[in-house]
């Protein structure tokens, strides 16, 4: 008998061990590697810039759209949200938090908007093109005017844009740029 109870306590110890041996699982966040791509003339260059991650659910990086032919230029921030919170807006709130954010902040500094346009992006989606008019000096010799968008690009991926483009560039951008 004290041969059973001693296998008994055995099994017994055993599969508490077991029991207790659960899997443990934990959020991780991985970084992948996608192609940014956008149609424009041969005139043009992209330039990008290191990718900054941060503890507050984003993470971003800078590209300069570049158009060799004359002094107009693009700045695009390319976002990755993975806050939960964040992620679960839909992709138009996000948009309209971002440039309502990125607004009050030029207009803080004296810039205004003066007008919108619409365009319509890759996604097939309707983009709000705001066309703000500033004292900036270094915007002065390209008449004073700068476009500012802002987009989802698909899933968690959102784009900042202002532009220094004309029109036609601006709008080729949006109607163009991608990540695949």
């Amino acid at each position: 008998m004290n041969r059973f109870a001693a296998l008994t306590s055995t099994f017994l110890v055993l599969a508490c061990l077991a029991s207790s041996s659960a899997a443990l699982e934990s959020k991780v966040l991985t970084v992948t590697e996608k192609t940014l791509s956008v149609d424009l003339g041969p005139s043009f260059e992209i330039i990008n810039s290191k990718l900054n991650t941060s503890d507050k659910g984003m993470s971003s990086q800078d590209f300069v759209v570049n158009d060799t032919a004359s002094n107009g230029s693009a700045f695009l921030s390319v976002m990755s949200v993975y806050d939960e919170v964040m992620g679960k807006l839909r992709p138009g709130v996000l948009t309209e938090l971002f440039l309502t954010g990125g607004l009050a902040g030029v207009e803080a500094r004296g810039d205004r908007v003066i007008e919108n346009w619409t365009a319509t992006s890759s996604l097939g989606d309707n983009v709000t093109v705001n066309v703000l008019s500033t004292n900036d000096s270094r915007i002065a010799s390209l008449g004073g005017n700068y476009d500012v968008a802002v987009w989802n690009l698909g899933g968690s991926n959102y784009v900042v844009m202002t532009s220094l483009l004309d029109g036609n560039n601006t709008t080729q951008i949006i109607k163009t740029l991608a990540i695949k």
